[in-house]
């Protein structure tokens, strides 16, 4: 049933290009089959010649660069040619030099990653529909953070820096907002822009990714009457905490809801500076609001909560107040795209770099992702509660096997990769809380607070 996708035997000495491209990464090749990888270069008007480093192959390679722990585009080719030279020990002598990798990388245009991205993301949510939805509504989380890359001067302009206690920092940062189903963290969509940039305006362009009657839950960072009203004439509902600004006790409950002191329904009204810059907003959004006692860091707080979910009858407050709570699961998708995926610190030297890197990281997630749901399917599991580094292991432990192996034992390795990643459930942690601090102290170094070449060259005498 998988065999035509994950490959074929090999027979005699096949032409190099097809030998390396039939041992390579073979255990997601079911996800992203090379034919959705032709396809995408089709449809983006990418031609290639039919040489070594093909786009299957150098998309397989960035992809590894992203899930090998090396965290190193040379680490990456290293391993996709030491896998091909086990099962063909005879083309030894062709090996492709690192410029070569590099310039492969460079040829893919970024309008192919985006389509490569859009086809997985659409296949992950497929995967994540039995999951999905909490009373008719898909549940879609937004969060933002921000990644850092090499400090170069171009990547400076482009993305530019941040200022602190210790001044403008001598490294450029971008920031990154992203949407993700709640039940199973599958990324429908990432938008990159400068430091500088608000989240929300990162946000505007993700809204259209998302379906009608989405559910879509944020911060602090995402609320506000203003972008009430833009997402529900986007067609979504949402629910975010209270912004800090808003005077609560001014507001005057509706009649004809079922209000009580801690769950009501009210009209806000739009700012005038934004209707001024929007004349298609409302003059005002109707919310819902609740008041909880929630437990946090610093113990049980009371919050106010603001939804457009008005009926209290069929969207109970209390499993109002416990969906948002599923928003905090951004932070550990954060930790596996960051540290896991190493899209912390990108490696790629030029903003176009950066931009593709960045992209192949986000399809790692959702390779990932989707054989989890797969493996969630085949062992009947819930997939939030399966381990990603553990599938992480396994995808990259039976990939050459499943390179190597005759065609007719795949389908039983590929089963046995998936019953591996069901089986490995991490605990189930309800409103677990964790410090943001280290308990174990850094290396007694002084920070650095200029280049590593700007100290050499000062200290070169």
């Amino acid at each position: 049933m998988r065999t035509g996708i994950i490959g074929t035997e090999a027979a005699g000495s096949p032409a190099l290009c097809d030998a390396l491209q039939q041992v390579t990464f073979n255990s997601i090749r079911n996800v992203l089959p090379d034919a959705a990888i032709a396809d995408a270069c089709r449809r983006v008007g990418h031609r290639y010649r039919c040489r070594v480093l093909t786009p299957v192959i150098t998309v397989l390679h960035m992809l590894l660069a992203s899930l090998w722990p090396e965290e190193s585009f040379q680490a990456s080719a290293q391993l996709i040619w030491d896998t091909f030279l086990a099962a063909f020990p005879q083309l030894s002598a062709r090996r492709p030099s690192s410029g070569s990798m590099a310039k492969a990388r460079a040829r893919l245009p970024m309008a192919l990653w985006e389509r490569l991205g859009a086809y997985l993301a659409d296949k992950a949510a497929m995967l994540s529909a039995p999951w999905a939805f909490w009373r008719g509504h898909r549940v879609v989380l937004v969060d933002g953070t921000c990644v850092s890359m090499s400090d170069t001067p171009e990547l400076r302009n482009e993305f530019g820096t941040s200022t602190g206690r210790g001044g403008r920092r001598h490294y450029p940062l971008a920031r990154l907002v992203t949407v993700a189903l709640g039940n199973t963290m599958t990324l429908l969509g990432y938008s990159l822009g400068r430091y500088d940039d608000s989240e929300q305006s990162l946000l505007r362009p993700l809204l259209g990714n998302l379906r009608q009657g989405d559910l879509l839950i944020g911060d602090r960072h995402y609320a506000g009457a203003n972008l009430y009203a833009e997402y529900l004439a986007a067609g979504l509902q949402f629910l975010t905490r209270a912004h800090q600004r808003l005077k609560i006790s001014r507001l005057v409950p509706l009649a004809g809801y079922a209000a009580s002191a801690n769950d009501f329904v009210a009209d806000l009204r739009v700012n005038a500076k934004c209707r001024r810059a929007d004349p298609t907003l409302p003059a005002t959004v109707r919310v819902r609001l609740i008041q909880a006692a929630v437990r946090t860091r610093k113990g049980r707080q009371t919050m106010w909560f603001l939804t457009s979910l008005l009926d209290g009858a069929m969207y109970p407050a209390a499993e109002v107040v416990a969906l948002y709570g599923r928003r905090w699961r951004f932070e550990t998708l954060f930790l596996q795209l960051k540290r896991r995926l190493s899209a912390d610190v990108l490696r790629s030297k030029t903003p176009e770099g950066v931009r593709k890197e960045l992209a192949a990281c986000v399809a790692a997630v959702n390779v990932v992702r989707s054989i989890m749901l797969e493996a969630a399917a085949a062992g009947q599991v819930d997939p939030i509660r399966l381990s990603f580094t553990g599938a992480l292991r396994a995808i990259l432990a039976f990939s050459p096997l499943l390179g190597t192996s005759p065609a007719w034992k795949l389908p039983a390795i590929y089963d046995a990769m998936l019953y591996a990643i069901a089986t490995d459930v991490v605990p189930h942690r309800p409103d677990r809380q964790e410090p943001r601090a280290v308990r174990r102290e850094w290396k007694h170094y002084p920070r650095l607070k200029t280049t590593r070449a700007a100290w050499r060259r000062q200290w070169a005498a």
